[in-house]
C-alpha cells in the first residue's frame, strides 16, 4: 500500500473497480497491521468495507472510493458502540450517525473504528481498556486525546482523513500532537446524532486531515441540518474550498496577551510568536488584544462538561466503576451535585459571554491566534497519571487553551507550523466567529504553504 495518499489522489483511482477493491484491501490490512501495532484500532469489518467498494457507483464526489475510519464513538448499526470503555463490552450501535450517513452518501468506503479515551473524557489518549495510541513520529510519545485514534492513524499515513469529536479539545488536541489539520466546527453546524454522547452542550463533530483541502473536503460532506440533533442548526454554507488559496493578505490576526500565552513553556511561546511574524510577513495586520473571562470559561467548560457527563453516565458509573478509570469516575461524579438552576445559570453565563467575545474579538477582526499545548508533547510514560499521580497538575494544563473555544461555541481549525527539540509537532489553533470556518481555512491554507509541514512524514513505524 502507498501511504500518505490525499482524499483527491485516492478518489482519481478508485473509478476503477478493482483498484478501487485493491486499494480498500490494502487500508484494511494497514490498519490491521500498523494501526493494531499503534493501539490505534478497536474494530474492522473487512466484509462490510470491500462489499461497500465493490457495490459503489463511482462519482465526481471527492470522497467516492476513499477508504476511511473513524473514532470509535461514531456509530454505525450492528457495529460496536463500547464508548472506549469496558463498562459498555460488547454493546452494539442501534443506529448509524448522521455523519456516517452522509459520509456514505458521497461514496466514502467505511473500514471501521478508531481508538477513543474511555467516555472521551481525557487529553492525553491513556486508555487501559481500549488501549493507549502511539505517536507515528515517535512511539514513545502520547497522540493526545480523546481522538487518539484518529490523530495516530491520519498521521501514520494510513487514512488520509478521519472523524473526531470535540468536547473541550478532543479534536484539536490530537491534531497538534500528530501534526494534523483539525477543525472543531461552530457548534450545530455538524450534528451528533449515533455519535456516543459526552455533553450535549458542547460535543461538536469534526475532521482529522494532513491537510487544508482534505478538511475542507469533509467538512462540506458532513455540515447539514439534521431535526434528530436539538442543537443542529439549518445554516447555509459556502463551499468551503472557494477562496482557500487567496492566503494571508489583508486578514485581520489577533495576538491574544492574556491566558493562552500566559503559562504557556518557552519553547511554546516562542514557536507561536514566530508565526504572528510569519503572518504579518505574509500581509496580514497583527493585532495584540486582551480578553477578559478566559480563565473563567476554562473553569465553567469542566463544570459543564461534569454536570452533562453526570447526567448521561452515572447510573453506568455506579454499576461498573471498579472497571473504570479513575479520572473518569471523577470527572462524572463530580458533576452529579450540579443542581438545575446552577447548570441554567452556566447556560445564561455561556450566551452572555459568548456574545462578549464575539463583539470584542471578532467585530474588526478575522482571527484568533493560540497556541494548542501549553508545554511540549509528554512521553505516555511521563503521563499517565495512573502510574505517575504526580503527573496530574501537568495534565490539568493541558486543555487550559482549547476549552474556552467549546465553552463559547466557536469553530477552531488546528494546523501544524514546525517540530519541536524532540522532533513532534507544534502547531497553533485559529478561531473564528461562529460560520467563519471557510476564512479559518483561508488563513490555514496560507500558513500550510508557508510552513510546508508534510514534506517531512514519520519514521518511527
Amino acid at each position: 500500500m502507498t501511504r500518505y495518499q490525499s482524499i483527491q489522489a485516492l478518489h482519481d483511482v478508485a473509478a476503477d473497480r478493482d483498484t478501487r477493491i485493491a486499494q480498500t484491501a490494502a487500508t484494511l490490512d494497514a490498519l490491521d497491521t500498523t494501526g493494531r501495532a499503534l493501539d490505534g484500532v478497536t474494530f474492522l469489518d473487512r466484509d462490510f468495507a470491500l462489499t461497500q467498494a465493490a457495490e459503489l457507483s463511482y462519482t465526481g464526489h471527492p470522497l467516492c472510493g476513499v477508504p476511511l475510519a473513524h473514532k470509535e464513538l461514531y456509530g454505525r448499526q450492528g457495529w460496536p458502540d463500547e464508548g472506549g470503555s469496558q463498562s459498555h463490552q460488547g454493546e452494539l450501535a442501534a443506529t448509524t450517525a448522521h455523519t456516517i450517513t452522509a459520509l456514505d452518501n458521497a461514496g466514502a468506503i467505511d473500514c471501521g473504528r478508531l481508538t477513543s479515551v474511555e467516555f472521551a473524557l481525557g487529553v492525553t489518549g491513556h486508555n487501559d481498556y481500549a488501549g493507549t495510541p502511539q505517536n507515528p513520529w515517535n512511539r514513545d510519545y502520547i497522540c493526545g486525546g480523546s481522538s487518539s485514534g484518529s490523530g495516530a492513524m491520519v498521521a501514520a499515513g494510513i487514512i488520509p482523513a478521519a472523524l473526531g469529536s470535540d468536547t473541550g479539545g478532543s479534536i484539536r488536541l490530537p491534531a497538534a500532537a500528530c501534526g494534523l489539520v483539525g477543525v472543531k466546527p461552530s457548534h450545530g453546524l455538524v450534528s451528533r446524532h449515533g455519535i456516543f454522547p459526552l455533553s450535549e452542550s458542547l460535543d461538536t463533530a469534526g475532521p482529522l486531515t494532513r491537510s487544508v483541502e482534505d478538511a475542507a473536503i469533509m467538512l462540506d460532506a458532513i455540515i447539514g441540518h439534521d431535526p434528530r440533533d436539538p442543537a443542529s442548526l439549518d445554516v447555509t454554507m459556502p463551499p468551503l474550498r472557494d477562496g482557500m488559496e487567496d492566503g494571508l493578505a489583508g486578514m485581520r490576526i489577533v495576538r491574544a496577551e492574556d491566558h493562552f500565552l500566559t503559562g504557556v513553556d518557552t519553547a511554546v511561546a516562542d514557536a507561536t510568536e514566530e508565526v504572528f511574524r510569519d503572518a504579518a510577513g505574509l500581509g496580514a495586520e497583527i493585532t495584540s488584544l486582551t480578553i477578559p473571562d478566559m480563565d473563567r470559561a476554562n473553569i465553567l467548560n469542566v463544570m459543564l462538561i461534569a454536570c452533562e457527563a453526570a447526567e448521561r453516565h452515572l447510573d453506568t458509573v455506579r454499576a461498573h466503576h471498579p472497571s473504570m478509570n479513575e479520572q473518569t469516575v471523577m470527572r462524572v461524579v463530580t458533576g452529579a451535585y450540579t443542581t438545575a438552576a446552577e447548570k441554567a445559570k452556566l447556560a445564561r453565563l455561556r450566551a452572555t459571554m459568548a456574545r462578549q467575545v464575539i463583539d470584542h474579538v471578532f467585530t474588526d477582526h478575522d482571527v484568533l491566534i493560540t497556541p494548542v499545548w501549553p508545554f511540549l508533547l509528554p512521553t505516555i510514560a511521563d503521563s499517565d497519571i495512573g502510574a505517575k499521580p504526580e503527573a496530574a497538575p501537568l495534565m490539568q494544563r493541558i486543555g487550559h487553551n482549547t476549552r474556552p473555544f467549546n465553552f463559547l461555541g466557536l469553530p477552531v481549525v488546528v494546523v501544524p507550523i514546525g517540530r519541536d527539540a524532540n522532533g513532534l509537532p507544534l502547531s497553533v489553533q485559529l478561531v473564528g466567529k461562529p460560520f467563519s470556518e471557510a476564512k479559518l481555512l483561508r488563513a490555514a491554507r496560507g500558513f500550510e504553504r508557508h510552513y510546508a509541514f508534510w514534506d517531512k512524514r514519520p519514521e518511527h513505524f
